[in-house]
């Protein structure tokens, strides 16, 4: 399926939102990621998309983890060293 910039740019843009409103509440921000990642694999479930989520589920977080662990940043509520929601981000 073809991607149109309008649906990226307002995909981007939920999830600026959900972060920037929920982060404070990280059991609310994982359940509306959580649903934003489900609608969104239910229309675009290709083999490659679903490899491409898979693998920024793993590597995105093992490299935050990294990262945190380094002390170059910190979070403001990590479950452990990253929010339980920055996976499904």
């Amino acid at each position: 399926m073809k991607w149109d910039l309008t649906t990226l740019v307002g995909i981007y843009a939920l999830c600026v939102a959900l972060v920037s409103l929920l982060w404070h509440r990280p059991a609310a921000l994982l359940v509306c990621l959580l649903g934003t990642s489900i609608l969104m694999l239910r229309k675009w479930h290709s083999r490659s998309d679903l490899m491409f989520y898979v693998v920024a589920f793993v590597l995105g977080p093992l490299g935050e983890i990294v990262a945190v662990s380094s002390g170059a940043w910190e979070y403001a509520r990590p479950s452990y060293l990253i929010p339980m929601w920055l996976p499904f981000l």
